[in-house]
């Protein structure tokens, strides 16, 4: 990949994590994506008002949920492994926080 190309594609890439974030603030959660790639990275709040803390990285894909910090200590944890985490794309991002959520609303 040339030059002009790694540029294009992280403005890509980049743009696809604003979209998504600005998706979720449609529906009603605060969410900031914080970096976009090596580790991406995206810190909120939930729509019920619990804070979040999504990361992916190397092989593993994790989202906090809760306490006072839930980048550092959540009061729930549960990760999913991606091939290229660190580079996540925003469409299997959204899939994975999506799930991610899911499994910790059927747990509380």
């Amino acid at each position: 990949m040339d030059e002009a190309q790694r540029r294009r594609w992280h403005q890509q890439h980049l743009t696809s994590w604003l979209q998504l974030a600005a998706t979720l603030r449609s529906e009603g959660w605060e969410a900031q994506v914080t970096c976009f790639a090596a580790p991406v990275q995206v810190e909120g709040s939930l729509p019920n008002g619990e804070r979040f803390y999504f990361r992916a990285r190397h092989s593993d894909a994790s989202l906090g949920i809760g306490g006072d910090d839930p980048a550092d200590i959540p009061e729930w944890e549960d990760s999913e492994s991606h091939q290229e985490a660190s580079y996540l794309p925003a469409a299997a991002g959204e899939a994975i926080i999506r799930r991610l959520v899911r499994r910790y609303l059927e747990e509380r």
